[in-house]
């Protein structure tokens, strides 16, 4: 009984680990991303504050378009992890499934 118990609940098993560690991936892209935006938020926050002169102002603004840009850029770049780590994961599921349904039979 614990032989075909196994046989039947290691390919659940295997998928609900790549759905744990895949959801990691994403979860430390978001998270990673939140805590880039927030900090260069409060930074944006801080040079707003600092502005003195119509100098300050424009630099304030040059400053601010370049962080937008590279903002654009990284949410691109991850998009494309994203992406990467669903195509990884469907692929891997697809592995496990495979294998499970190819399992031989035993002879009868």
């Amino acid at each position: 009984m614990n032989e075909q118990f196994e046989k039947y609940y290691a390919p659940v098993k295997d998928l609900n680990a790549l759905a744990v560690s895949n959801f990691e991936k994403i979860l430390e892209l978001q998270l990673k991303y939140f805590e880039d935006s927030t900090k260069a938020g409060i930074e944006g926050l801080k040079s707003a504050v600092a502005i003195n002169d119509a100098e300050g102002f424009k630099d304030y603004i040059n400053a601010q378009v370049e962080t937008s840009k590279q903002f654009t850029e990284r949410a691109i770049e991850d998009g494309k992890n994203a992406l990467e780590l669903g195509n990884s994961y469907a692929a891997e599921v697809q592995k496990v499934v495979k294998e499970t349904i190819s399992v031989p039979k035993a002879a009868e």
